[in-house]
């Protein structure tokens, strides 16, 4: 009992810390961008700035080209730490570490020896800074999971604060010497990449223990690869439930249409990211007490977790539903007409996307990956066939409105339903990763 005590303290911890530094992290970055967008809207004109934006947003990619090499590691490592396994953790960072430097060479030389035999000409500037930084970071990007994994998530936000420091202070210099497009391009990424870096480097000279070694392990490439592509398909699925429907919303209803939906959809995203960032830690923590078959903590933690996300969140929706009028209008400088019902929505928006935030991090500890593919991929096709049914009839509410009554009604009690039989079941929770 005094074991459990001692080993759930620090857990508790380490939980705290990591999610105060990622709020504060995700704090940052709002402020950052409430100063660098209309600076820079001033600085390129307004056609400048939509390139400007395009080039830019093409950032959320840096999570997804890593194909899941990092965020396995967020299960590995904890389980390794918990069961004395160092010599194996070495092993799967030096795949993910390689497998991604690898990528980033192929990704470059393929597209350079692509672009050269078919004539296709290279991407304008802005595009080719991005296309370029996004490769080159595919490997860097891994040291944010490596410090998740290894219960020191707020060192991650700590980096992740630079860079948004960075890249205020680069736009700000940029605009002071009349940058162009490019140059406000090189200003984002660069940060990106400088902090990253950092980052990494920071990790592997404090961490002895999970440098890469000279050689590649073939088994810990296996598992990697294996758990990585698992953990990348159910991103994709994530992101196909919500990622399209800007665009379904421009094609179906127009450019005004299009333009609520992308403020609604920026306002749901903002939210949902501050409750990310205090349940992220909450995945490493749960594959330790998995593999400690921890099953008095990791019960404690899911209820305690869920009840904790659902108070955030309907706070902040309330919030939303209160004051998200006035402030919008504030903020864009002008009215779009958002609906009552439409805020209604975006608060709804809110708290069931989040439900699932501590019962996916089980499912992700546990390994359980292939039944949130099913899960999701099936839940975003109905989306589809759902948003075009109702768009005509009920405009940018309605498709918003879709996925969010299918997380609520399906995904979050089938996610709650096996994450609860998870951690409240009799047999040993440890799992042997190269067995799935």
């Amino acid at each position: 009992m005094r074991l459990s005590v001692l080993m759930i303290k620090p857990r508790n911890i380490s939980i705290l810390r990591s999610s105060i530094a990622g709020v504060v992290q995700r704090f940052a970055q709002l402020l950052s961008s409430l100063i660098t967008l209309p600076l820079t809207l001033h600085c390129l004109g307004v056609a400048g700035f939509g390139i400007w934006g395009a080039a830019t947003s093409l950032a959320w990619l840096s999570g997804l080209l890593t194909l899941g090499f990092g965020s396995a590691l967020v299960t590995l490592i904890p389980r390794g730490l918990a069961t004395g396994q160092t010599a194996e953790n070495r092993g799967y960072v030096t795949a993910a570490l390689y497998g991604g430097a690898t990528l980033s060479a192929l990704l470059l030389l393929g597209g350079l020896a692509a672009i050269r035999l078919s004539g296709v000409p290279l991407p304008s500037g802005p595009f080719l800074v991005a296309t370029i930084a996004l490769i080159m970071n595919i490997p860097l990007s891994i040291g944010f999971e490596m410090w998740l994994a290894l219960h020191k998530a707020h060192i991650g936000a700590f980096w992740a604060t630079v860079q948004t420091l960075l890249g205020l202070l680069f736009i700000v210099i940029g605009a002071l010497a009349g940058a162009g497009v490019t140059l406000m391009t090189v200003a984002i990424y660069g940060a990106l990449l400088a902090a990253n870096a950092g980052s990494l480097v920071h990790l592997l000279y404090v961490h002895h223990d999970v440098r890469p070694l000279r050689r590649m392990p073939p088994a810990a490439l296996r598992t990697i690869l294996t758990q990585g592509s698992l953990l990348f398909a159910v991103t994709i699925a994530v992101s196909c439930a919500t990622a399209f429907d800007n665009v379904m919303t421009l094609a179906w209803l127009g450019p005004e249409a299009s333009a609520q939906m992308a403020v609604a959809m920026r306002v749901c995203i903002t939210a949902a990211g501050m409750v990310g960032a205090v349940t992220q830690p909450l995945w490493p923590s749960f594959a330790d007490a998995i593999a400690a078959n921890d099953h008095g903590w990791a019960k404690r933690m899911l209820i305690a977790g869920m009840l904790a996300v659902l108070a955030l969140s309907v706070g902040g929706s309330g919030l939303i539903i209160a004051c998200g009028a006035p402030l919008l209008r504030w903020w864009l400088r002008q009215d779009l007409h958002l609906s009552p019902a439409l805020l209604w929505t975006i608060a709804f928006w809110i708290v069931s996307m989040t439900l699932t935030n501590v019962s996916g991090s089980v499912l992700h500890a546990a390994l359980k990956l292939r039944v949130q593919i099913v899960l999701l991929s099936s839940t975003a096709l109905a989306g589809f066939g759902f948003k075009y049914l109702v768009a005509h009839r009920f405009g940018v509410t309605g498709i918003l409105l879709v996925t969010p009554v299918l997380w609520f009604v399906f995904v979050a009690p089938i996610y709650f339903w096996i994450s609860w039989r998870t951690v409240t079941s009799d047999k040993p929770l440890g799992l042997n990763p190269a067995s799935f």
